[in-house]
């Protein structure tokens, strides 16, 4: 099976400028996740796919691939995944002659992950036979949904999840298993990302639970406060 870990890194972030180059404890964010990907030992091809001039040339210095330089077209703040990574394969399949089996979607911001969990995703995937998997958290107390409310415009409550009593839930022990998508590492099958649908993950997908210390996803200057302290913890 072809597999290539694609991390989509654009640029002009506006939370955090430059954020996936950004310095995070003494390393340029996106090299987190190129060294986890170049050392997993299931994925036969790492790109990346970017607009920006100097975050492929920070890429590059990690050892990724940067076949090609993303089009403006597909580096907006409302383009959709699914055409970046179509992009990407058929780039790869038109001009390397590559035509991958399956795609790993590789996200800068998470710097926790691991060749390891990398590996792991994709034997799973492979196993299951399912149209893609992605990695989740368990959402507990306070971040379940069965304890969260909608707001009309008046400002009345009522529960986010319909149907549900929030009062029978006084205990989060209580709570069902409900889990929440981090983005660390989704794989995703390559004729489901090349179709003309606009799902990207398909009808059959499959969840892969991972520990929250490894879903940490870095959005704003808080998120990069609170990853440079548990990086200098573990150092």
């Amino acid at each position: 099976m072809k597999i290539v870990g694609i991390v989509s890194a654009r640029a002009g972030s506006k939370r955090v400028p430059n954020k996936n180059i950004k310095p995070l404890h003494g390393k340029p964010l996106i090299g987190y996740t190129i060294e986890a990907a170049l050392a997993s030992t299931l994925l036969d091809r790492v790109i990346v796919s970017t607009d920006g001039a100097e975050i492929a040339d920070v890429a590059a210095s990690f050892g990724a691939a940067i076949p090609f330089m993303r089009p403006d077209a597909l580096a907006q703040d409302d383009t959709p995944d699914k055409p970046v990574f179509r992009h990407a394969l058929e780039w790869l399949k038109n001009n390397d002659g590559y035509a991958a089996d399956a795609v790993v979607i590789l996200r800068p911001t998470t710097p926790f992950k691991t060749a390891a969990l990398i590996d792991e995703v994709i034997a799973y995937y492979q196993s299951t036979g399912a149209g893609s998997v992605r990695t989740v958290t368990k959402a507990e107390g306070v971040y379940h949904p069965y304890w969260m409310y909608n707001k009309d415009a008046d400002g009345r409550a009522s529960s986010f999840v319909e149907g549900v009593d929030i009062s029978q839930y006084y205990q989060s022990q209580l709570l069902p298993d409900a889990f929440r998508l981090n983005g660390v590492v989704d794989i995703v099958n390559a004729a489901i990302v090349s179709d003309d649908s606009d799902s990207l993950y398909g009808d059959d997908m499959r969840i892969y639970e991972i520990p929250e210390a490894v879903s940490m996803d870095i959005d704003t200057e808080m998120d990069f406060k609170i990853c440079e302290s548990i990086m200098e913890k573990r150092s």
